[in-house]
């Protein structure tokens, strides 16, 4: 499903992508909206929908059909603030540096749906859509930076910057309507991305390790499909070195599927590096890695750790894993090396 991502994202900026003008938000924005000309800021005050009535496509481009609520922010905009006790239905397509920035982690919201299985034909249009097209936030360029927000049901991805640098802090990325296919992956950077002090439950996986990027202070509770660290999906992420930093996992669930690994390579020909320093896993139903293909290799050190899985492997071991944890190579459901 996911294998062939990398060529359908880099064909992005083969085709031209319009802005919709401040002006047509405030007229397709149910809420109330505010723009400071001097300091390029867009403030949203009051709760509302986003929704521009015309699609961008025409029935059969399943990357812009279902955009209606999908504001392509133009260059000039350099701030949006989401303000306390404000819920904005919508999602953020960006192609410069922008900043998107809560006023209360807990209140400035940002919302999805409540549809499950959104990008599988269960939208409006009935559309089996391309699903990382349809990220609440989306980096085609620039840097992208997300601060003090709550994320609630993405229509797809919680954060796609496919190649392109995003900077996270602070902030709540939560799928809680339960079920397989929501879509719902945390999030994707490029090379000298960042994410700190976040918490995820999403329903899909956490974070690619696609890219070089960092990671450190975050909760990850695996819900339902849920993959803390995913290592690819094709051959797009060989070479990617991954570097996290006290790292909590919570949770009884995960994919089935992968039997509900912490650590998982689906598909593709790649050599993935993960290095963690601080990590706390607490599931009982997980195992510790999962490889699909013989064509993977896991590299890594993970170091003061405390790790309770059920298993460290179960039926998906056909990758080269040079994984170690706690200085040692040996594979146990058990670890702790907390000093």
């Amino acid at each position: 499903m996911k294998k062939y991502i990398i060529l359908i994202v880099l064909l992005i900026g083969v085709f031209p992508v319009f802005s919709q003008s401040i002006s047509e938000l405030k007229q397709n924005y149910s809420g109330k909206i505010k723009w400071d000309e001097k300091t390029k800021t867009v403030h949203f005050l009051k709760t509302g929908v986003i929704f521009f009535a015309q699609k961008t496509g025409i029935g059969k481009d399943l990357e812009n059909d279902q955009k209606n609520h999908f504001w392509v922010v133009p260059k000039e905009v350099k701030n949006i603030i989401i303000g306390k006790k404000v819920m904005v239905t919508g999602a953020f397509q960006t192609s410069s540096d922008v900043l998107i920035a809560g006023e209360d982690r807990k209140t400035s919201v940002v919302f999805g749906t409540n549809l499950k299985q959104w990008a599988d034909a269960n939208n409006p249009g009935k559309q089996n859509l391309k699903e990382w097209h349809y990220a609440q936030f989306e980096n085609r360029g620039g840097v992208m930076s997300i601060r003090n927000l709550m994320v609630l049901n993405p229509f797809s991805y919680f954060v796609q910057g496919f190649g392109h640098v995003v900077h996270v802090k602070s902030c709540d990325f939560i799928d809680n309507r339960g079920g397989n296919q929501n879509h719902s992956d945390g999030f994707v950077g490029g090379n000298g991305s960042t994410v700190d002090d976040c918490y995820f439950e999403a329903g899909d996986d956490v974070f690619k390790a696609y890219f070089n990027y960092s990671v450190s202070n975050c909760t990850i509770k695996m819900v339902e499909n849920a993959v803390p660290i995913q290592l690819g999906w094709g051959n797009y992420s060989n070479g990617a070195v991954c570097n996290f930093k006290n790292i909590k996992i919570i949770g009884d669930s995960g994919r089935g599927a992968t039997d509900n690994a912490v650590i998982d390579g689906r598909a593709g020909k790649f050599t993935v590096t993960v290095n963690i320093d601080g990590l706390e896993v607490d599931n009982p139903n997980a195992v510790m890695v999962s490889l699909w293909e013989s064509t993977m290799t896991l590299n890594g050190t993970i170091t003061d750790a405390k790790i309770n899985v059920g298993q460290y492997s179960k039926r998906r071991t056909a990758g080269q894993n040079n994984l170690k944890i706690c200085n040692t190579t040996d594979q146990k459901s058990n670890y702790n090396c907390k000093p």
